[in-house]
């Protein structure tokens, strides 16, 4: 995939193609969701999540994926699957609501939940844009 995006992450220092050949671009119409670290959002709530050193890997993970950032495009598929843990039980949380353009970076249907996506951030993606819902559970 030919590219003229500069991205948020330095992509370079991987090692392969990243981001990987098998990506899409962002329609602008598709709704994406990321659970968010703050609000008022800032940029340190799209960054890559650091893995764990007690988690395994997840399958088909790479260092490409490593530098990109975790989104759900069903807001129930996220639910279900971040806010399964315990810890997060009853607590209120931001969910930003995004509508990603062609210049916002680049998407990948990534593991075996078929609602997640990694996102390798462009530059250009511009915060302002993302809407947020609070969400108790």
């Amino acid at each position: 995939m030919a590219e003229d995006l500069s991205y948020f992450e330095d992509l370079s220092s991987v090692g392969i193609t990243c981001p990987h050949e098998d990506c899409f671009v962002p329609d602008g119409v598709k709704v994406f969701y990321r659970v968010l670290k703050s609000n008022p959002v800032t940029s340190e709530c799209f960054l890559p999540t650091p893995l764990k050193d007690d988690r395994p890997l997840p399958k088909g993970y790479d260092d490409c994926i490593g530098k990109s950032v975790s989104i759900y495009d069903d807001l129930d598929g996220m639910i279900n699957g971040f806010f399964k843990l315990p810890s997060n039980k009853g607590k209120k949380k931001h969910i930003g609501i995004l509508k990603l353009q062609a210049a916002d970076g680049r998407l990948k249907q990534t593991f075996d939940h078929k609602n997640h996506h990694s996102w390798w951030r462009s530059q250009a993606f511009d915060i302002t844009t993302v809407t947020i819902q609070e969400i108790e559970l």
